[in-house]
């Protein structure tokens, strides 16, 4: 039996298709990642917007066209989400976000071994994931993820306590919790990657809820082998010690701090706690610590409250703020959230206009940032191909083309922009 996980959405997915991978192929089924002939597939799905839900649905018709007898496996959040929307053609078992490797392996056990479907009433199987974190606390993995990419991916915590007014996540992922740092280190131990990406669903509230926090954990994975960096952060994570630790241990400096507006009105309807001040003052300490820092973020467009005033305030605040890359969401309204049912919606065509400026401030800022860092010598990670060059990306997430081998970490002077996203290495 050939099982395919296909991943949507954000690295704690990957990880967490990692995860289905490494636990099936231990029970002696044949699985991998990617959308290729397969006996089962693992959709593993996303609902952070509205478009990610509905390209969640569309892999089904997908999994069919490749093979018309295939049966599928839907977990995540999605799913989660609206688990009746994937109760359709070959669908034989619908779960949520909790204990996903375990859901899948009993799945095909108990349905796909015996080639016995599921009544219809059975299909969808979630877990609770009410206020109290007892019920959503089982965390650790069924195994450690195994990596084929060239990148590990390590999640260290899941759930989020914030419930900013736009977000559904939290709602289907339960309350913050983590995972101990010895069970972390041991995993750590164990990767062959030259690079590792530390993420969570709100990696900032890692330790919380077991009595440590981000900076103790860093410092204890300081001597691990592989290159690491961090996964998106909030921007009260970012102090003094954090950064002492990342200076000492050797991490990228690239900080990627969700922002969402750069107007204090918009975050407070939002529910993000704090204002444009705080934040620049932590963009400030991590330019103290790091002058050279890539410094990305998130931006949320035509959120209900954000007038023609407040959008210029947070593109102002954007261009002061330097960033080396930006995210341009716009706004998603889910039902369930706060926002969903305390505001209307912006026009479309205001939202799109206000999408391609802040697109081309992005641009704008890449480019300085990019322009600011030619002529530094730097460890560049060579990860793929494109065309005639070989591409990988230095500490602080610049993209270097250039001719040095595969799969090295080579020392690399930056010469020159190239193709607007990216500089020459030599």
């Amino acid at each position: 039996m050939n099982v395919r996980v296909i991943t949507l959405g954000c690295k704690v997915n990957q990880c967490e298709s990692a995860s289905i991978v490494a636990t099936l192929r231990l029970n002696n089924y044949s699985a991998s990642e990617g959308l290729e002939p397969a006996d089962v597939y693992v959709l593993n799905t996303c609902s952070v917007t509205a478009e990610a839900d509905k390209k969640s649905r569309q892999y089904i018709a997908k999994m069919r066209k490749i093979n018309s007898d295939c049966k599928i496996i839907v977990v995540g959040c999605s799913s989660q989400n609206h688990p009746q929307s994937f109760d359709k053609n070959n669908v034989i078992a619908v779960g949520g976000t909790v204990n996903k490797a375990n859901f899948v392996l009993n799945t095909i056990k108990n349905v796909c071994k015996n080639n016995q479907y599921n009544t219809l009433s059975d299909i969808i199987q979630l877990d609770d994931l009410s206020e109290s974190v007892e019920n959503c606390k089982q965390f650790c993995y069924e195994e450690y993820p195994i990596s084929d990419k060239t990148r590990a991916f390590i999640k260290i915590q899941d759930g989020c306590n914030r419930f900013c007014t736009y977000c559904i996540i939290p709602y289907l992922r339960g309350r913050s919790r983590s995972r101990s740092i010895e069970d972390i280190v041991r995993e750590c131990s164990k990767i062959e990657s030259k690079e590792a990406v530390i993420n969570g669903i709100d990696l900032s509230a890692y330790g919380k809820d077991i009595g440590t926090d981000l900076a103790s954990l860093l410092e204890a994975l300081s001597d691990t082998k592989m290159r690491k960096r961090l996964g998106s952060l909030e921007c009260e994570a970012v102090n003094g010690p954090l950064l002492d630790v990342m200076v000492r241990g050797g991490y990228c400096p690239h900080f990627h701090l969700s922002l969402q507006s750069g107007d204090n009105s918009v975050l407070k309807s939002m529910n993000r706690h704090y204002d444009t001040e705080y934040y620049y003052g932590k963009i400030e300490l991590i330019r103290r610590y790091f002058p050279l820092a890539g410094i990305t973020t998130d931006v949320i467009v035509g959120f209900p409250t954000e007038t023609d005033e407040f959008f210029e305030n947070s593109c102002n605040f954007i261009r002061k703020c330097g960033f080396s890359d930006i995210h341009v969401f716009p706004y998603s309204r889910r039902i369930g959230t706060i926002a969903a049912k305390k505001y209307g919606e912006l026009p479309p065509d205001i939202v799109k206009s206000r999408v391609n400026k802040l697109l081309d401030i992005k641009n704008e800022l890449r480019l300085q940032f990019m322009r600011k860092n030619l002529g530094t010598k730097v460890p560049v990670y060579i990860e793929d191909s494109e065309g005639d060059y070989n591409v990988g990306y230095t500490p602080n997430y610049i993209k270097v083309y250039s001719h040095a081998p595969c799969g090295e970490i080579v020392d690399l002077k930056l010469t020159e922009l190239f193709d607007s996203n990216g500089v020459i290495g030599k």
